[in-house]
């Protein structure tokens, strides 16, 4: 289909939101820097640039913060009684994420379960590191999701096995 086709429709990338050890995950499996392939611009608030700038990978996620300065935008407008409304059990991070997701209308990526259901529950779209990497294999930024999934497990990411089955399944590679 070419471009000037009347029924050719570009892909529209969302905004999204990050949390840190969904970013922080990214980094230390090497495809952060992909994430332009499914996103147009990842906001990043202080409270998680804080918790990420003191974790493993630190040095390696500032540069990659730098470097892709265009496309991972610092973000200071959140919601701050949403904010703290949501810290009474979500981490600073989280709580933030969240905040901004709502106010901004955003994707939200992140991956505790806790955090993770509160999205939901306020039909937030949130999106996970497993199907972030299957978005990737789809639109040819990864060619397979198995070796992400193999390092993660490595890393002490837990993932039940029906669910891993059901992951590679839904990405052709079982």
């Amino acid at each position: 289909m070419k471009k000037n086709d009347s029924s050719f429709q570009p892909r529209l990338r969302p905004i999204a939101v990050i949390d840190t050890t969904l970013l922080s995950r990214l980094v230390e499996l090497e495809i952060a820097e992909r994430l332009p392939w499914l996103f147009r611009l990842i906001l990043i608030l202080p409270e998680v640039k804080r918790e990420a700038y003191k974790g493993p990978g630190r040095r390696r996620l500032r540069n990659l913060v730098r470097e892709m300065s265009d496309f991972f935008v610092d973000c200071y407008e959140a919601n701050e009684f949403t904010k703290n409304l949501m810290r009474i059990d979500l981490d600073e991070g989280e709580a933030a994420a969240i905040a901004q997701a709502e106010q901004k209308q955003s994707v939200l990526l992140l991956d505790e379960r806790k955090a993770f259901r509160r999205a939901q529950s306020m039909q937030l779209t949130a999106i996970r590191t497993t199907k972030i990497l299957t978005m990737l294999k789809e639109v040819g930024a990864i060619a397979s999701v198995t070796p992400y999934f193999d390092k993660l497990a490595k890393t002490g990411f837990r993932l039940k096995d029906t669910t891993r089955q059901q992951l590679l399944a839904d990405a052709g590679e079982l």
